[in-house]
């Protein structure tokens, strides 16, 4: 099978600015295929500001839509090599090679196909105050592209969960729940558990985060009160999204809850009335007079 990518060299002469850095050419793209699997490229980086900054560069997978972009460390970034030093300094004027490989699998996802070397300086002189140290940094994007842009995929699901069958109150007990990020990015997750019993309700905020590709375990924990007792309805509600919180997964589960004050009257008026029954005096009496 033939994998056909692209390879060329695109805008060699307009050049792409961010604040203080400049890279010639802004972007790379090829075209490769099974019998020719590698190719290589070199971008020069040239310090544009008034300020000497200290220069770390990285290789990254680039994914996008209508909003924004995003930049990981897998896919494509697996591909890409970088074949010169990866921290230098740049005076003012001063301008730097960065070489880098880039090695195409046998098989592969095209939306995966478009990555990036990424420049991120910082000045060496800092605005600070005693104890305080603030950086001003300049991040500068020169995309590598052997595909499409990979789209950014929104996607978790809870491929399992358990909760307590029965509680005793004043005792904590543990909800657990497996999440599954299947999307392309980060997934911020928000939510809770809401209980509700017969005469009382409680909810149970949840805050976690989970990584594209992940099985992540999510535990959270839950005392019921002195007056929490009967059946509770559980419905766990999460919402994630890198951006916004606009995508739900929900469960539900039914919990009992024993109040340790009923057992305490259980386990002390039985056997007093059963002694009562069979007619047992108690060696201990109260009495009352009145004068």
């Amino acid at each position: 099978m033939t994998i056909t990518l692209i390879l060329g060299l695109l805008g060699a002469i307009v050049p792409v600015y961010a604040t203080g850095l400049l890279a010639t050419p802004p972007q790379f793209q090829y075209k490769l295929d099974s019998s020719n699997p590698t190719g290589s490229g070199e971008v020069t980086i040239k310090n544009i500001g008034e300020e000497t900054v200290n220069v770390t560069i990285e290789k990254k997978r680039m994914l996008k839509d209508d909003l924004h972009l995003e930049l990981t460390d897998d896919g494509i970034a697996d591909w890409i090599t970088i074949t010169s030093p990866t921290n230098f300094t740049l005076a003012p004027g001063q301008s730097a090679q960065v070489s880098f490989q880039i090695t195409a699998p046998e098989k592969y996802d095209y939306n995966d196909a478009v990555g990036a070397i990424v420049a991120n300086a910082v000045p060496q002189n800092t605005a600070s105050k005693p104890g305080i140290t603030v950086l001003q940094g300049i991040q500068l994007v020169i995309p590598i592209a052997v595909g499409l842009p990979g789209s950014i995929v929104n996607s978790m699901e809870i491929t399992d969960h358990s909760a307590p069958q029965v509680l005793l109150s004043f005792i904590p007990c543990v909800f657990t729940y497996e999440l599954n990020n299947n999307g392309t990015v980060y997934a911020n997750v928000t939510g809770e558990i809401k209980l509700s019993g017969l005469l009382n309700s409680a909810t149970v905020p949840i805050e976690t985060g989970v990584y594209p590709g992940d099985n992540y375990t999510l535990q959270t924990n839950w005392t019921p009160g002195f007056f929490d007792f009967g059946f509770y309805s559980a419905d766990t509600t999460l919402n994630y999204g890198r951006y916004q919180p606009d995508n739900t997964v929900k469960t539900h589960d039914t919990v009992l809850v024993i109040p340790v004050w009923l057992i305490i009257i259980i386990v002390v008026g039985v056997p007093i009335l059963y002694l009562r029954r069979k007619g047992v005096e108690f060696p201990i009496k109260i009495k009352i007079q009145k004068k």
